[in-house]
């Protein structure tokens, strides 16, 4: 990633929040274009919800952006986002919501798998979503058509793998995908993974920094 784009484009997300430094563990990157890369042949006018872990009224949001063929995407859900849970989420002090930010340069498989992914939200429920977004980033070498119907398939909760493929070819849920990524891109977000800490974005993607990040969230909304 070039680290003036970096520089650059990682700004607070919300008005009031001041510019931040670059991320200590790189992501992924680079020119970001609008909304509309991934296509839109059959897409349909729906209207999904962030899907999020942890009670609805936590105290501290934690949104984070992500692109389901980003190799740092796929760290971050293996190595951190298990410290997040695990610290905060389950003992109810987190909502941690999750942002779709499909980078063109991981076209297409990058809207494709965010599509599927939504699929499985729609037709289950968030904990499906989040199961079947762990299975992605476990299998991103072999993302495609066939993966994402086996995945689903696979998953407890009854989805239609079929369905689910037929959904992320036709990018059935691109008004949602794009609806994330042009909010993103409002607020400054050029990479993936971005960390929002309660309208802040979290200038570093290490457990200290995002970890301290929380806490002094929970303080503000004590």
């Amino acid at each position: 990633m070039d680290d003036r784009t970096q520089g650059a484009s990682r700004r607070a997300f919300l008005a009031g929040a001041g510019a931040v430094a670059a991320t200590a563990l790189a992501g992924c990157g680079g020119l970001v274009s609008r909304p509309g890369g991934g296509g839109t042949p059959t897409a349909r006018d729906v209207s999904l919800p962030a899907p999020f872990k942890g009670p609805e009224d936590a105290p501290v949001t934690v949104g984070i952006y992500k692109d389901f063929a980003c190799p740092a995407c796929r760290r971050f859900n293996e190595q951190v986002t298990p410290q997040i849970e695990r610290e905060y989420v389950d003992p109810g002090a987190v909502r941690l919501e999750h942002y779709d930010f499909p980078l063109d340069m991981h076209a297409p498989d990058a809207y494709t798998a965010a599509n599927a992914a939504r699929a499985v939200q729609h037709a289950a429920d968030d904990a499906a979503f989040f199961s079947f977004a762990d299975a992605l980033f476990a299998d991103q070498a072999d993302l495609g058509p066939g993966t994402y119907a086996t995945l689903a398939s696979e998953l407890d909760a009854g989805v239609d793998g079929d369905r689910v493929r037929d959904d992320a070819e036709g990018r059935t849920y691109s008004s949602v995908v794009q609806a994330d990524k042009q909010r993103g891109i409002d607020a400054g977000v050029r990479a993936t993974p971005t960390v929002v800490v309660d309208g802040s974005m979290v200038e570093r993607l290490d457990w200290e920094s995002i970890r301290s990040a929380i806490e002094a969230a929970r303080s503000e909304s004590a």
